[in-house]
């Protein structure tokens, strides 16, 4: 390096400047201080906000893959008639005997 500086440049902030290329200087020093003090800040906030979602998102994980055992535990249907929720025409004879079927489950399923 062509200057010898010192890593702690805090000194420099309270140097009485003697000129004003060396006031100007030590103003921008300033201004970059404080930025760089809140962009310190703000990763901070950020990597708690990761923390924060991590968490949930381990929780809403762990509360789905129960729902989804709690309905494999079930059965499929979950006692829908159509589970994948697409419109049917109700007048075909493939539904009439889909709604046969879905009855006969549904009594069993009710008796045991």
């Amino acid at each position: 390096p062509i200057l010898n500086v010192p890593s702690d440049i805090a000194f420099l902030l309270d140097a009485q400047p003697e000129t004003t290329t060396e006031a100007v200087l030590i103003a921008a020093l300033r201004e970059a201080t404080e930025e760089v003090k809140g962009l310190k800040q703000r990763v901070v906030e950020l990597q708690a906000s990761n923390i924060l979602n991590e968490a949930y998102c381990n929780k809403l994980r762990f509360q789905l893959a129960m729902k989804e055992e709690k309905s494999k535990a079930k059965g499929q249907k979950k006692g829908k008639l159509m589970g994948d929720g697409l419109p049917r025409m109700l007048t075909s004879d493939k539904f009439h005997e889909q709604v046969v079927q879905f009855t006969e489950w549904k009594r069993k399923d009710e008796e045991g």
